[in-house]
């Protein structure tokens, strides 16, 4: 645990989050980008205190160069952390964007679903780093089942589950594809032949899909059902470069087009 020379309280992170200036709250993401590189233990109820200021940060961010850049920034911290407090930042962050969701207003709302889809990214880039560890793959896809895709919680927000159906397959793609250029740049050789397709994901992707697998199945509402069916489990870049084998899901077949929301699809 952590000492009480070195809490984030003590070191007064969580009051620099939540200032009303901007570069006080820049500080504070700073000293904590510095406590996460250097803490092994940080508490799952520290983290929640965390991303509630992190998620005021993003609130208060206003224009467009500015949001995209705190959307890059919060969740790159995710690569700064130890393998334990990785886990508790992905989950902190996931029980905070569920749990405020709906506190969203239409005018803010665009730079939360970046945050979202810059987030999903990170997570598959540290999977990567990791070679696509078992344990941690199978940890952050039970919450992501637990939160943002959890199928029977109708507090879960459905906006969030469509936004995943959008972005899931799109930022595991690009998370593979930068990875393995890194690789290649460092003159490492990447084939087929190595059987594990760099170790990314290919070994992995059943679990990777879970989530969605259990949302077609379980999802209380039709067209979630419908559209993580045909969207996300039915993508053919999974079968053509991951051999994920399509479970036999059928999809509802008496849903009309009740979802009318816009797609976001903000790189």
């Amino acid at each position: 645990m952590e000492s009480e020379e070195h809490s984030l309280e003590s070191l007064g992170v969580l009051k620099m989050l939540a200032a009303n200036d901007r570069p006080t709250r820049e500080a504070g993401i700073s000293a904590f980008e510095t406590h996460l590189s250097s803490s092994q233990d940080i508490s799952e109820l520290d983290f929640l205190k965390v991303w509630k200021g992190l998620y005021y940060c993003m609130w208060m961010t206003d224009r467009p160069k500015a949001q995209q850049a705190m959307a890059s920034k919060l969740p790159s911290m995710l690569l700064l952390a130890y393998d334990d407090n990785a886990t508790k930042f992905v989950k902190a962050f996931w029980a905070t964007i569920c749990r405020e969701w709906n506190n969203i207003d239409r005018l803010r709302v665009d730079k939360f679903y970046l945050l979202i889809r810059r987030f999903v990214h990170m997570m598959f880039r540290r999977l990567s780093q990791s070679k696509w560890e078992r344990s941690m793959v199978e940890k952050w896809s039970d919450i992501l089942i637990a939160y943002p895709l959890n199928p029977t919680n109708s507090s879960i927000p459905d906006g969030i589950r469509y936004h995943m159906i959008d972005i899931y397959v799109d930022e595991l793609e690009r998370a593979v594809n930068e990875f393995e250029k890194t690789e290649a740049d460092k003159s490492f050789t990447i084939t087929k032949s190595d059987n594990d397709m760099n170790r990314s994901a290919g070994h992995r992707i059943a679990e990777i899909m879970r989530p969605f697998e259990i949302l077609a199945r379980d999802g209380k509402s039709k067209v979630i059902k419908k559209r993580a069916i045909e969207e996300v489990l039915h993508d053919p870049r999974l079968e053509s470069r991951w051999q994920y084998g399509t479970p036999q899901i059928s999809p509802p077949t008496d849903v009309g087009n009740k979802h009318s929301k816009k797609k976001v699809r903000i790189k």
